[in-house]
């Protein structure tokens, strides 16, 4: 428990929201008092975000290791540790260039007499962040670097959860930052309720579609901007003419890291029966690479707790017993395809579930994949079209055309072709939902500076004031000229556009 507010330890609810409150608007006071937000302060609090990561990089991987001890430790350096160093890295070298207003084109005449007109970028305020289980810490030193580049305050709620991951965040964060630039909100489901409620200027919540409807509803209370980054069955499209051989590789990639556990891991493949089972093929051979020593090797990355392994196990089960083909792989026949004790599961693939099956209807979250062998490509993206807009959406062939055609009839937050997840890895690239899968959109570059800022309108006005008089009463001459004359010339011009209903 943080030390420097130590009633938080046993408090009632009513006192949990009353002491985040009063940290709340402690911050929101820091920050109005040290107004402008220069480049140096800027500057100094990435590069001590930066040294504070590298500081606790171990401890940081060691409370990752408690929390989800069946992952390996190279992969929490990777995602809780290096991730957000290259964010902070890079918001550290840009910062400046981002500040710069950004200029508009003034309308004509009065450009031509000087007027000016730009964009400037302010920082909100206090944002919160809340990150999920699945990258307790890393979803909140990333999104971090753009807070901080905005100058704006953090406010940190991590997983209840991930206990020692919280704990870590919090002493490196005690150790680097005063409190009312960026702190910690320690304890359990009680303080999660409670977080969401407050009236930040913004809040950033990464996590599943039912819970952020709940954050969005506590946020709204408040008028406070969100954005949301859910998730959804990202899908995969693989064309006829498709390197097969390529697209299993990539396939199980997505679905191996970090065991399937990420909300842009494919869900649901859409295959032509000529190259589906090239594709399993593929994804078998590199499945065993990855992991010579079977299931129970240190490499794979076991399920999140029983709760969702079980989940998985129940899912698979649904599937067969409505008359589905499992396709386990990566393991022989009669090798263990599941270790209870480590919550390990071999890849699993579904082959044409019926629509009623959980598979069909719910967002895996695992090592567990639909496979549906369909030739119907334009069925398939009519019927998408009228389901949740996902997340992540992957495109697999050789053709252009392709491509273009299942780009321009469906719909995404983003898209990798001939890839899985890679969208994410572009820094100036937003990474953001649409619909259920998400509202807004920030990114690890020069979006998530944006999304973290107020972008402000400044004009400066240049040129005589008679310019302006046509827009004022009394009309007369001027307004005639300057209004009327326009009109009659955009009538002739569109006069040809026939109307749809004519009355």
């Amino acid at each position: 428990m943080n030390d420097r507010y130590p009633h938080l330890a046993h408090s009632s609810p009513p006192g949990i929201a009353a002491s985040l409150e009063a940290r709340l608007a402690h911050m929101r006071e820091a920050f109005l008092t040290a107004q402008p937000v220069s480049l140096e302060v800027r500057r100094d609090r990435l590069r001590r975000a930066i040294a504070m990561t590298l500081a606790h990089a171990e401890r940081i991987v060691a409370a990752s290791q408690l929390d989800f001890p069946n992952r390996a430790p190279e992969l929490a350096r990777l995602n809780e540790v290096f991730m957000p160093l290259d964010a902070l890295r890079r918001a550290e070298r840009s910062v400046a260039r981002w500040m710069k207003p950004e200029r508009r084109r003034a309308p004509a005449p009065f450009s031509l007499f000087g007027a000016r007109a730009a964009i400037e970028y302010q920082p909100l305020g206090v944002v919160g962040v809340i990150s999920p289980w699945n990258g307790a810490i890393t979803l909140l030193l990333l999104p971090l670097a753009t807070i901080l580049a905005a100058g704006n305050r953090a406010f940190l709620r991590p997983s209840d959860q991930t206990p020692h991951c919280a704990a870590a965040i919090d002493a490196a964060v005690r150790e680097y930052f005063d409190p009312d630039e960026v702190t910690v909100a320690l304890g359990g489901a009680d303080v999660s309720a409670e977080f969401s409620k407050l009236p930040f200027d913004h809040l950033l919540f990464t996590g599943s579609t039912p819970v952020g409807r709940v954050v969005a509803e506590a946020a709204g209370r408040n008028l406070t901007p969100v954005t949301l980054e859910l998730g959804g069955k990202c899908p995969v499209y693989i064309m006829p003419d498709a390197d097969t051989g390529e697209a299993g590789k990539r396939l199980a990639f997505g679905k191996l890291i970090n065991a399937g556990q990420g909300c842009l891991c494919p869900d649901t493949v859409y295959a032509a029966p000529a190259v589906a089972e090239k594709v399993l093929t593929a994804m078998d051979a590199e499945v065993r690479r990855q992991s010579p020593g079977g299931i129970g090797s240190p490499e794979v990355c076991g399920v999140f707790g029983a709760r969702q392994y079980e989940r998985l196990k129940a899912i698979v089960a649904d599937a067969r017993a409505q008359g589905a083909q499992i396709r386990t792989l990566g393991v022989d026949m009669g090798a263990h395809a599941t270790l209870d004790e480590q919550h390990k599961m071999a890849p699993v693939v579904i082959i044409d579930p019926p629509e009623t099956a959980r598979a069909s209807r719910e967002e895996l979250f695992g090592p567990v994949m639909v496979l549906h062998t369909r030739d119907d490509l334009d069925t398939v993206l009519a019927r998408q079209r009228l389901r949740d807009k996902p997340l992540g959406l992957y495109v697999f062939s050789r053709s252009g055309a392709d491509v273009r055609h299942v780009l321009e009839r469906s719909f995404s937050g983003g898209v990798t072709i001939n890839d899985t997840i890679m969208h994410l890895s572009v820094p100036d690239l937003p990474f953001g939902g649409v619909g259920h899968s998400g509202t807004g959109a920030y990114g690890f570059g020069i979006e998530g500076f944006r999304r973290f800022s107020h972008a402000r309108a400044v004009y400066r006005r240049a040129g005589p004031y008679s310019l302006v008089r046509a827009m004022h009463p009394p009309f007369g001459r001027l307004y005639d000229f300057a209004v009327l004359r326009a009109l009659r010339r955009l009538s002739r011009q569109y006069a040809k556009v026939a109307p749809r209903h004519p009355a």
